[in-house]
């Protein structure tokens, strides 16, 4: 199977590790991977706000590309850059004002949009076309014996009418794909709450606050580590988690991860192969896992 490509800034820059983790997986798998040529960044957070029209322009001027590509899916690991991309399909179509206005603003460009070309997450790829047996055929290393929290985040599944995969009150893509690993995926109430990113350039401490929620409801769930569907979710519960401890003063860590490289963990790649957090590896450690 062929699909169309698109890392994303997050994760062709902080969050390469992703990037990498999921080329592996879909290789194994025989999905092949062709990058959106001269994709650009999708503005989800901020350009959205700011400028709709620009907002829409940039994310159809992708899915344009992917077109003339010859492709009508789009895969990203990213559910910021799903939820953008999404979001423009359905206003375009749905809003024949701002159509207008961004048929305006695309005139004299080689962007032209025919509604053919859509965006889905690579969880959803994984699950609809590569489907459960196929990815169960591929375990050579089950992960026995770990508990692994499963994090949706806010962009995976809300607004239903941008994303509709699966019912935003409950949601299970996250949890079958772990229990393919064999590791015990783990629920808990913070599962699809924000991780608290989008404040961190407005409001630190809440959006501290946020991460810090989640990771807390997923540790007393019992889970050794928590894995997630998005590059900037990994930002925030990875990389932003010892600033969350020192703000609150924690006594433990709860490692988080990528799904596709909880995945490719349970294909037989070593951690340094997948690139995972220090702190994931001592726990398969722990667990004998590595």
């Amino acid at each position: 199977m062929k699909v169309a490509y698109y890392p994303g800034c997050a994760t062709h820059g902080f969050a390469r590790d992703i990037d990498v983790a999921t080329k592996k997986v879909a290789e194994v798998l025989g999905l092949e991977l062709v990058e959106v040529e001269d994709w650009n960044c999708c503005g989800g957070g901020f350009l959205d706000e700011k400028d709709e029209v620009a907002f829409v322009s940039i994310n159809l001027r992708n899915l344009s590309t992917v077109e003339r590509m010859g492709m009508k899916k789009m895969v990203t690991p990213c559910s910021v850059c799903l939820h953008s991309a999404r979001k423009s399909e359905v206003v375009y179509k749905e809003d024949k004002y701002l159509r207008r206005e961004v048929d305006s603003r695309l005139r004299g460009t080689q962007v032209s949009y025919k509604g053919e070309a859509t965006a889905e997450h690579l969880v959803w790829v994984l699950l609809r076309d590569v489907g459960l047996e196929r990815l169960k055929a591929q375990v050579k290393k089950p992960l026995k014996g770990l508990r692994v929290g499963a994090y949706y985040g806010c962009q995976m599944l809300r607004p239903q009418k941008y994303l509709g995969f699966e019912e935003p009150s409950r949601p299970k893509s996250m949890e079958q794909l772990i229990a393919v690993t064999g590791a015990t995926p783990v629920t808990f109430s913070q599962a699809t709450s924000c991780c608290g990113f989008p404040l961190l350039g407005s409001n630190e401490y809440m959006g501290l606050k946020l991460a810090y929620k989640v990771l807390e409801g997923a540790k007393h769930a019992g889970a050794d580590l928590m894995a997630h569907p998005c590059s900037l979710c990994h930002l925030q519960l990875d990389m932003t988690q010892e600033k969350v401890r020192y703000t609150f003063k924690l006594q433990w860590r709860l490692p988080a991860l990528y799904i596709a490289q909880l995945i490719g963990l349970s294909f037989g790649f070593s951690p340094d192969e997948l690139q995972v957090p220090k702190g994931v590896t001592e726990v398969l450690e722990s667990k004998g896992l590595a």
